[in-house]
Formats: structure tokens, C-alpha cells, sequence
């Protein structure tokens, strides 16, 4: 069975979080796969979990579906609850969809191969610690600055992030003929120092988008193909190897070090 390469593993990912509200709060997109070991994994784009409560809302899946681990071991991932119940299309690969968790809920994820070993119940509500937070824009939501997207829980490394060191501004740009660059001072980005950076997307087209990638992570969607526009984002950037697409386009590679 053919695999990915770099499955969406974001144990240790980079943070990102969109500026401008009084509180940063971690986007309402949650990646969902099976880990090269097996595990079931339901995380914010800033690579913290779920946990067992989420605030109300409508958000957006990405689903890596494998299906098999580096130990040949199938899987089937099945979301269900009031109001969903979520399996992938045969043979997808990858897969996006749209799902509202309904206030007062209980959604149960898991594998339908091992529901016993690898399952996840979650319960919608603001309780609990889940607190609300400033409201963000969706990475698609056209030109300009994008609509806002509802409240949704701050993230621990986010607010934890102050003893990160702030290293400066990425300047990252996407040309009306597809072309992507990231620079830092003027320069080409070939090697940076670990840290919180400030990243500023000027996307001119609405062909290509940008997206920051560290090695063995899932990648972190800065703008869409279908956006164009100006976004700006703080990124904690950890040691290890990155780059940075267009998705379906080819990769830089850069260096962080610690």
C-alpha cells in the first residue's frame, strides 16, 4: 500500500495563531490522522489537542487518511455525534470537510478497525476551561482580510509563548505569477534561529497559496490558492527542517537551529 511521505505528525509543530485580536486563539481548522505508531491524533493547527471539550461551532477537518502505520496496521477513522457521523470515501487520501458541533453534544472519533484502542469522546462545551477567544479568519475566505470565524480556545503554547524569543519579521510573498519567496532582513531565508516570529504574506494571485511545513509535521496554511491579499501571522518556529509550497508546488527547504 502506497503511503504519504511526512504524515501529518505535529507533535512539537509550530504555532499559528492571526494577529489583530485582543487575545490570540487558535484557529478553527483541526487536523485529524493516525501517526506513524498507530495513535489517533485530533489537534489545533498550533499542534494542541483537543482535549475532551471543544467550544460549539462549525469547523473545518483536514483528514490525513493513511488508512495503514509504518507497522502495516489499517485503520478507518469515523467521526459521529448529533448531527455527524463522518467516514472518508474509499481510497482518499487526504480529505476535507466541514462538521458543527452542536452545544450540549457528546462526539465520539474513532477507529473503526479498533474502536476499543484508539477512540476519542469529546463534548461540546464552554466549560470545562475551554475559553473563548478573539475570533480569527479562515485561511479561504476570499480577498482581503477574510471574514472572522467564531470563538474558539486559547492555546496554551500561544499564551505560554512570551518565553519564546521574539526573533523578528519573515517577509513572504507570493507573486501574480506563482512564484514564492520568504526572506528575513532583505535576505533569501536559508537558516534561522529558533524562536516566534512574525510572518507577513503578501499573496498576489489567486492561483497559489503559501504554507510553512516543518519536517514530519502537518503544514501550516498561511493563505490559500484562492486568496489574494495581504495576511499576517506569528509563527513559533522549532529546530529542525522546514520549507515552504504552494500546495501541489514544489518546496523550499530551509534550515532552523536551535
Amino acid at each position: 500500500m502506497s503511503r504519504l511521505i511526512s504524515p501529518l505528525l505535529v507533535v512539537s509543530a509550530a504555532a499559528l495563531v492571526w494577529l489583530g485580536g485582543a487575545q490570540a486563539a487558535v484557529s478553527q481548522t483541526i487536523y485529524a490522522w493516525f501517526d506513524v505508531d498507530g495513535n489517533l491524533n485530533f489537534r489545533y493547527v498550533d499542534s494542541s489537542n483537543v482535549g475532551g471539550t471543544i467550544p460549539p461551532g462549525t469547523y473545518q477537518v483536514i483528514l490525513n487518511n493513511n488508512t495503514a502505520d509504518d507497522y502495516a496496521v489499517d485503520h478507518k477513522f469515523h467521526l459521529f455525534g448529533p448531527g455527524i457521523d463522518y467516514t472518508p470515501p474509499p481510497g482518499a487520501v487526504q480529505t476535507t470537510f466541514t462538521v458543527t458541533f452542536q452545544a450540549g453534544g457528546t462526539y465520539t472519533i474513532q477507529d473503526d478497525l479498533d474502536p476499543v484502542g484508539h477512540h476519542q469522546v469529546i463534548v461540546a462545551t464552554t466549560a470545562g476551561g475551554a475559553a473563548g477567544g478573539a475570533s480569527s479568519p479562515p485561511a479561504g475566505s476570499g480577498s482581503g482580510s477574510g471574514s472572522s470565524g467564531g470563538k474558539t480556545p486559547v492555546s496554551s503554547d500561544i499564551v505560554g509563548s512570551a518565553i519564546t524569543p521574539f526573533r523578528g519579521t519573515l517577509t513572504a510573498v507570493v507573486s501574480a505569477t506563482g512564484k514564492l519567496s520568504l526572506s528575513f532582513k532583505g535576505r533569501k531565508v536559508a537558516r534561522l534561529e529558533a524562536g516566534r516570529y512574525t510572518v507577513r504574506v503578501d499573496d498576489r494571485t489567486a492561483r497559489r497559496g503559501f504554507d510553512l511545513q516543518r519536517i514530519r509535521t502537518a503544514p501550516l496554511a498561511l493563505t490559500t490558492p484562492a486568496y489574494v491579499g495581504r495576511r499576517t501571522a506569528s509563527v513559533v518556529l522549532r529546530a529542525g527542517q522546514w520549507w515552504f509550497f504552494s500546495p501541489s508546488g514544489a518546496k523550499s527547504y530551509f534550515i532552523v537551529v536551535a
